[in-house]
């Protein structure tokens, strides 16, 4: 097993997620958007001066250049776009202002050729002064994409749009010709011309996209390893795969949908074996759910204990000892699902939902079903019953504001202090760090909850973020709970006993860091570390030695130590059943006014967040991150 995950970049370009991360209001969040008013009459590029009045695309909006600018696309922003181009790629809820959604009117497709131009050149920080603090994620693409790179990429950007915006299409008899024709134009940038899931976006996917020669998919109504029925294609044409980069193309019509599905078929041999041979699919389908019962809660522990923890570990958070053999990001394998997150299950969250995943399992992973041989329905509805209680159905609600509450009395680093239970806690999403390379293009490491103390003297935050992974060097310190090795089933059994799996050692240790600005009376600094004329103050934290020590940072790379007289920050962490917790704490006011956050009274405190999952690889650029969001002190 390798630590380390698999670069996905091994091309020139070197690209980032996010082209067109432009003009959208984000009104709760007080974000303003430019208009085609505010482009300037020229640019600087490459020390040359480039003049936009009246610039016009070069080329010509032919097939080839279309096809040429979706790849650059796929290789680079439907990460945060989404294939769709409706700004709901999988970081699409990560930053704020969130990627902006081409298939509105006032999108940067209604906007002149220059203003894209600008747009995408110069990037979120390259806005006139009067937007000033941007802190969009949106690159400058100077120096990465040619210009001739761009124009294709508008080009694609603007002939897709116009398609998404006309009349569904006039109804066609289902055909492997149409299914052919809509396959090259929708589905061959991620699953290949070939549907060997090696289209460009292969290497920026996680999970990669589905290789549809082999008969395949996760989501069925058929048993493990069969191949699914028409209505099994249909379903994940129209609803897309939850979690990753394969969308919902319900706005096809059911015409071309059912072509899809004629031409997906004729990809891989088994469909046709299976119609020669006359056989007929086994559907597999969910009894009558018995009432909810705590009793069922019980005994599904009991048994999910025994079956489930080895992978999906004692809380559910993906933690379990024998991900240790299967879980391999070089070989495309993937962590198992964290059941606290049940918003992000593959098929949906209902207790049906459930139950169908466990008798018909996940084809092509490590996650098999739980044949009726061996588990009668009632033992399948008891898991059930105990999964729904490690998780809320519904993710949490981002908030802009993180309130701090006034605590009467002294603040320590303890986990446990009493305080700590009747604070808010505030759910704040990551994406990964995909402006500067090394990139983090699949973070483990998707969210966190922060609660935040203080009194006259300290302030204090308690931060929680689920890794599956933790840092050995943390047991040395009496700082682990690891999910425990379960008793193996009967019928998982072997003649031989498994020799115990050793710890895997990572090359670098997980760590977390808050960031602040330095100076509150200027302008707010750039979200990703800040700038040389907006420095931020870090409060970093290690795993390898549990401890947080405070840094400056004028950018990505450009972080420096503080002296030792400097260090003042006290911190505290655990990691327990695939959760780290972490209290961190200071003095509000220090004397080092130059390098240190102040924590003054009545102001509103910009903070952001970053982590890093060393297990994965993760560190200096390789992290999670967060865009600012605002510490206010309630009274």
């Amino acid at each position: 097993m390798t630590a380390q995950p698999k670069s996905p970049l091994n091309s020139g370009l070197y690209l980032l997620v996010a082209v067109f991360l432009l003009a959208t209001q984000y009104t709760a969040w007080g974000f303003s958007a430019p208009t085609s008013k505010d482009t300037p009459e020229s640019i600087t590029l490459n020390g040359k001066n480039i003049l936009l009045k009246g610039l016009k695309n070069p080329f010509p909006s032919s097939p080839e250049i279309v096809k040429e600018g979706g790849e650059i696309y796929i290789k680079n922003c439907f990460l945060c776009h989404g294939d769709l181009l409706d700004g709901k790629g999988i970081f699409g809820e990560s930053f704020f202002p969130t990627p902006a959604n081409f298939i509105k009117k006032n999108s940067v497709v209604s906007k002149t050729p220059a203003y894209a131009f600008w747009r995408i050149m110069k990037g979120g920080k390259g806005l006139p002064e009067k937007f000033a603090p941007w802190n969009s994620a949106m690159p400058a693409w100077e120096g990465v994409l040619t210009k001739e790179e761009i124009w294709k990429t508008i080009h694609y950007v603007n002939k897709t749009v116009k398609e998404r915006r006309q009349p569904p299409s006039k109804s066609h008899e289902p055909s492997l010709k149409r299914g052919k024709q809509i396959y090259f134009k929708k589905c061959a940038f991620c699953h290949g011309e070939k549907g060997k899931g090696d289209g460009p976006s292969a290497e920026y996917s996680l999970p990669q996209p589905r290789n549809l020669t082999k008969g395949h998919i996760k989501i069925r109504s058929t048993s493990f390893g069969k191949i699914p029925t028409d209505k099994d294609l249909f379903n994940a044409i129209t609803h897309g795969m939850r979690g990753t980069t394969m969308p919902g193309w319900k706005h096809l019509s059911e015409s071309d949908r059912q072509s899809l599905i004629i031409y997906i078929k004729s990809l891989s041999k088994k469909f046709e074996k299976f119609r020669k041979r006359g056989k007929k699919h086994k559907i597999i389908t969910a009894s009558k759910p018995p009432a909810f019962s705590l009793e069922g809660v019980k005994r599904g522990k009991k048994s999910f204990m025994i079956n489930c923890s080895g992978c999906h570990g004692f809380k559910g958070r993906g933690d379990g000892v024998t991900t240790a053999r299967i879980v391999d990001y070089s070989s495309n394998a993937i962590w198992p699902r964290n059941l606290s997150e049940p918003w992000n299950f593959r098929r949906g969250a209902t207790r049906e939902d459930v139950f169908l995943t466990l008798r018909t399992g996940l084809s092509t992973t490590a996650m098999p079903k739980f044949s009726p041989q061996v588990f009668k329905d009632q033992e399948i509805w008891d898991i059930v019953d105990f999964v729904c209680t490690l998780g809320s159905p519904k993710k949490r609600q981002v908030k802009p504001v993180i309130q701090a509450m006034k605590v009467n009395g002294p603040l320590s680093i303890d986990l446990n202090a009493p305080f700590w239970k009747k604070t808010q806690s505030f759910y704040i999403p990551l994406g990964g760090q995909i402006l500067q390379k090394p990139k983090s293009y699949f973070p483990t490491v998707k969210n966190l909850t922060v609660r935040a103390v203080y009194n006259d003297k300290e302030i204090a935050f308690k931060i929680h973020w689920d890794d599956p992974s933790y840092d050995p060097a943390l047991i040395e310190k009496n700082k682990v709970e690891a999910s425990p090795t379960p008793p193996l089933p009967d019928h998982l059994k072997g003649e031989k006993e498994e020799k115990a799996i050793e710890p895997v050692i990572p090359e670098f240790p997980d760590a977390f860091a808050l960031q602040f600005p330095v100076n509150l009376d200027t302008q707010k600094p750039y979200f990703l570390n800040g700038d040389p004329e907006h420095p931020v103050n870090l409060w970093k934290w290690t795993s390898s030695d549990n401890k947080a020590l405070e840094w400056n940072a004028t950018g990505l790379k450009k972080w420096s130590l503080q002296d030792d007289l400097s260090q003042v920050v006290k911190a505290q962490a655990n990691y327990k059943f695939g959760r780290y917790s972490l209290v961190v704490k200071r003095k509000r006011k220090v004397i080092h006014e130059k390098m240190d956050i102040q924590f003054q009274p009545g102001k509103s405190i910009p903070i952001a967040f970053n982590i890093w999952d060393g297990y994965q690889g993760e560190t200096d650029t390789k992290k999670s991150i967060s865009s600012w969001f605002e510490l206010q002190f309630a009274e």
